[in-house]
């Protein structure tokens, strides 16, 4: 998209003029909310490092606690069958 372009569609959105028969519809698989929240306590030696190992991934720590703990359930459940 152009600069030009881009402004065309601005003065249409503002307009209130927001879908036009040649838009595409675009189909969202939206993930359910996660809705359990569990406190967990760690010192400060094991947060440090939770946040170091999540921070080389790319992502915060408590994103790579639930990863980890997902996994672990996955596996038990794994064995036990």
């Amino acid at each position: 998209m152009n600069a030009e372009s881009i402004d065309a569609a601005v003065e249409r959105y503002e307009s209130g003029d927001t879908w036009r028969d040649d838009d595409e519809v675009v189909q969202v698989r939206v993930k359910r909310p996660l809705d359990k929240v569990i406190p967990v306590r760690l010192d400060s030696r094991a947060w440090e490092t939770l946040r170091r190992e999540a921070s080389k991934k790319g992502i915060g720590p408590t994103t790579l606690a639930r990863m980890w703990l997902l996994e672990r359930l996955q596996a038990t459940a794994g064995a036990g069958r």
